[in-house]
């Protein structure tokens, strides 16, 4: 009976990883929330399978398992000292509920039982008429949300989804690249600029964009091209300082901005000054949503008349809420991230730095850091990069 029980695990595991990134590509592209269930119910159900398939635990990689406990506990330190304690290990709480699952996916185990070439010859086709279907509905004005959510539902609804959409289609693309279907990376990238057109999310354009533009960069240059990704980090920590100096030198240019990035601009003013007044260890994890939006330059701002509900830029919120040791773990993760994506394969490679890219700039200028589906869409993106590598391997082998 336990070796039956096994047997369909085996079989079934593969199975059911094709079917959260089904949902991933196409109902993900209309609901951001649902990509939290996804990432998290994979990594929890593969974990309990494996475990049962094996007879022991299946752990992340070293190198994972032992940044994510740091960071834990680095930032569970940092608590000790927040402006809001109870705010901050609630918090530390939800980090943990999302950190440690996910983390599984780094589980050589769990990428060796999960593998399917079925995954590949899928993803693509399911993430393209995701797209084209979010397409159709941003076309008629959202029939579809406004009959679920009520006729004031605005269509900025549909941002979260189709900006992890952009991230997921990277190891789609490279899937076809792998499987000798390169010509058909073309419609699929044409397919995406449908919905990216379309959307209120300018945040979601650049990404797709700029990552697109980074896949044939890193394929023809690929040390320059990681050289210079990795001093982008460090760079964007002058960004509130440089968005200071707008508001003092060059307020004019601001105002010809877009309402949403003339609001931005006024977020990352007033939290350089936050900075300022805490920089070593920050305010407390969490805690950006109740700083004082008053500034110098306040009276200036059309936008933010209280405090907003995050930074919208991941190396502002980890320095205004966990000073110095926070921005040195942002910095370190996204180097980790690169360091790991330049040992694949060269064009899986070249895709997965696409994929970070595209991250990156959504991390910069749209999501709160510590949002849950925002987590789970990144680490369902490298989990295919992990997926696909494992194929392309046992392809090579048997050949």
């Amino acid at each position: 009976m336990i070796k039956t029980g096994t047997n369909f695990l085996i079989r079934r595991l593969p199975d059911f990883c094709l079917i959260l990134y089904l949902l991933a590509a196409t109902f993900g592209a209309f609901t951001g929330g649902l990509w939290a269930s996804l990432g998290i119910g994979l990594a929890l159900g593969a974990f309990a399978a494996v475990w049962r398939i094996e007879g022991r635990v299946p752990l992340p990689e070293t190198e994972i398992l032992v940044f994510v406990l740091f960071v834990l506990w680095a930032f569970a330190i940092l608590n000790f000292q927040s402006s809001q304690p109870a705010l901050s290990w609630r918090a530390w709480g939800q980090l943990a509920s999302i950190f440690l699952p996910l983390s599984l996916l780094a589980s050589p185990a769990i990428q060796r039982h999960t593998a399917s070439v079925r995954l590949f010859n899928l993803l693509p086709i399911t993430l393209a008429l995701g797209a084209l279907v979010l397409g159709v509905e941003l076309v008629l004005q959202g029939p579809l949300l406004q009959s679920v959510r009520g006729p004031e539902a605005g269509l900025f609804q549909y941002n979260r989804g189709f900006s992890y959409l952009v991230i997921l289609a990277f190891p789609a693309m490279a899937g076809l690249w792998m499987t000798k279907r390169r010509l058909a990376i073309i419609p699929l990238a044409l397919i995406l600029l449908v919905p990216a057109s379309l959307t209120e999310s300018r945040a979601a354009k650049l990404a797709l964009v700029v990552g697109l533009l980074t896949v044939p960069a890193v394929y023809l240059l690929p040390a320059l091209t990681r050289r210079v990704l990795a001093v982008v980090p460090f760079l964007a920590v002058g960004w509130p300082f440089a968005a200071q100096k707008l508001f003092f030198a060059h307020h004019d240019w601001i105002e010809k901005l877009p309402p949403s990035w003339q609001d931005r601009m006024e977020i990352w003013d007033y939290m350089s000054y936050r900075i300022l007044e805490r920089p070593l260890l920050g305010w407390g994890l969490g805690s950006s949503a109740t700083l004082s939006f008053v500034t110098p330059h306040s009276a200036l701002y059309r936008y933010e008349q209280v405090a907003a509900s995050h930074p919208h830029n991941a190396m502002i919120q980890v320095w205004v809420e966990l000073g110095l040791p926070g921005l040195v773990c942002g910095i370190a993760f996204a180097l980790l991230m690169l360091r790991r994506i330049g040992r694949l394969p060269p064009p899986i490679a070249a895709f997965a730095t696409g994929a970070w890219v595209a991250a990156f700039c959504l991390a910069m200028i749209a999501y709160n850091l510590w949002s849950d589906s925002f987590w789970a869409a990144m680490a369902l993106t490298g989990f295919a990069f992990a997926l696909l590598q494992k194929q392309t391997q046992r392809t090579d082998a048997q050949s």
